[in-house]
């Protein structure tokens, strides 16, 4: 242990000698927390000028770990003692390679000194536990794939962000087979959120979402099977955004999507821009691929359809939420836009089953029929109740699904795309006041204007809808914070494959609405119910 100590130490001051040699004369100009929390697009244009070096905020990054992380695994294998033993920090990161990180971003460094620099060259970006990195393993949080062997080739997306020069920096924590909304396992423990460390980080995505919270990394990827983008965004206060799907090369299932995680949306563009496009590697990508432009036309003129979607949980929406709601329509009317709110009857305790049971009726049924009985004291309460519905899973599943898509699609068409909106706009989550360890068997429930919700906890949230309906583009935009401190987001709805009006409608909003890790809007790490 001693030898390897030393070892890691050497190979750290080599790289950092090796960053004094190679450029950033000026870095001392920037603290740790501005390097750490500095944008992608501002980054790009310090390396091309020399003020700064990849290694640099790489090297503050590591040190925004080591403050706020806690321990990180060095190996995926080793079990936790008590997985909801919690030590006072964000817990975002299932293992770690700050060594070849150091060594990629020593050599981005070069290539902007030599220019031959990529469109992500020297940005960092943290991998959620689902993305393919050549050498890496998939444990998808669960004991049960501890002992999965490393991946032999990198997914369609990695490789994307690789041949653009990222640096994939480390593997984010996700739930159990990503198939809840709090992000937390046996395996890694809980993930707890910068803003309050009380509160949910949302899931699956959630490492990710937490980590880019935290200042560990400049980017991240996410997946999107009924949330996992957008609940995280949300709760985090980042932009996230789920494509349509075959947007970017992600795999058949029609309710899935992979897409890009970044504190601006500025950096959201910019990722998605790499990753977008058709792959050899997966057949359902779509060609062309689509460029999105950084700049877009105002709002003045523009129809925009709001909806609170107040009879989804059963309970109305919490205060705060339709306060941010209400501040964005405010401020779409001041950009010039006319703003129109709409109802919708939906209710998710109807919604939800159907949702469900016609996802985990996909190859999702594999994973689930897969685990032998004797494993299941093995799993979490969350995965292990999903083991319980597989008899109720199969293709009629997938049949009552596609009704209520057909009936959902034809709804939000007559009442928004065919009246000539640009775009829909409803909350993302409910409720911001949901506990980091969250448990179906838990007394801990969402909680919406004081109240402790019942039942089925997803109807907290309003992500699913366009999942069932994939061909939906979807930004979500940070708006609000909370009155406990957690971010609230606002999903914004394009029509079927029409990206850019969701990105035009998203990037005015950016410029209106608070602008988060700017000013006073920083995480300040607290921990309070």
């Amino acid at each position: 242990m001693l030898y390897q100590n030393k070892l890691r130490l050497c190979v750290k001051l080599t790289c950092l000698l090796t960053a004094i040699v190679t450029g950033s004369a000026y870095a001392h100009s920037f603290t740790q927390t501005e390097l750490a929390y500095m944008p992608a697009v501002k980054q790009i244009e310090l390396f091309k000028n020399g003020t700064i070096a990849p290694i640099d905020v790489l090297e503050a990054q590591i040190a925004q770990i080591e403050k706020y992380n806690g321990p990180i695994k060095k190996d995926s294998r080793d079990l936790l003692d008590d997985y909801k033993t919690w030590n006072g920090k964000v817990n975002a990161i299932a293992f770690e390679r700050f060594e070849d990180a150091r060594k990629m971003a020593i050599e981005s460094g070069k290539r902007w000194k030599d220019g031959t620099a990529r469109a992500l060259e020297g940005i960092s970006v943290g991998i959620k536990d689902e993305n393919e990195v050549v050498g890496w393993r998939v444990d998808a949080g669960s004991i049960l794939s501890k002992d999965a062997e490393p991946c032999q080739e990198d997914s369609a997306l990695i490789e994307k962000l690789k041949n653009a020069g990222a640096i994939p920096f480390f593997s984010t924590t996700v739930p159990e087979y990503y198939v809840t909304y709090t992000t937390w396992s046996k395996l890694y423990g809980i993930t707890r959120n910068p803003w309050n460390g009380y509160y949910n980080v949302g899931g699956s995505s959630g490492g990710s979402g937490a980590a880019l919270a935290a200042g560990f990394c400049t980017l991240a990827t996410g997946s999107d099977m009924g949330g996992s983008i957008r609940i995280p965004a949300s709760f985090n206060g980042v932009y996230g955004f789920k494509p349509p799907f075959g947007r970017v090369a992600t795999s058949n299932i029609q309710y899935e999507t992979l897409g890009p995680m970044a504190r601006t949306f500025e950096d959201m563009v910019l990722m998605q821009n790499v990753i977008n496009g058709p792959s050899h590697k997966v057949i359902s990508s779509l060609k062309p691929r689509l460029e999105y432009p950084m700049e877009y036309q105002d709002l003045k003129g523009a129809k925009i359809a709001v909806s609170h979607f107040s009879k989804w949980s059963g309970m109305g929406n919490d205060k705060d939420v339709t306060a941010a709601v209400d501040a964005t329509v405010e401020a779409l009317r001041k950009a010039g836009a006319e703003v129109d709110i709409i109802d919708f009857d939906w209710k998710g305790e109807e919604f939800m089953p159907v949702f469900f049971e016609g996802l985990m009726s996909t190859s999702m049924y594999e994973l689930i029929s897969s685990i032998e009985e004797e494993h299941i004291p093995l799993l979490t309460t969350y995965t292990a109740n999903i083991y319980k519905l597989k008899d109720r899973l199969g293709p009629e599943k997938i049949m009552i699904a596609e009704a209520l898509q057909n009936k959902c699609h034809r709804e939000i068409q007559s009442k928004v795309f065919e009246k000539g909106y640009t775009a829909l706009i409803i909350p993302a989550v409910l409720t911001a006041e949901i506990p980091a360890d969250m448990d179906i068997d838990d007394k801990a429930k969402p909680v919406i204007n004081g109240k402790r919700m019942e039942g089925n906890s997803m109807k907290g949230v309003l992500t699913s809808i366009f999942n069932l309906l994939n061909t939906y583009p979807v930004v979500n935009v940070p708006v609000a914070i909370s009155s406990n401190n957690v971010p609230i987001g606002l999903q914004v709805i394009g029509n079927t494959y029409e990206d850019l009006d969701a990105f035009r409608v998203a990037s005015q909003l950016s410029k209106v609405m608070p602008k988060f890790f700017t000013g006073s809007l920083m995480p300040d790490f607290r921990n309070m119910k």
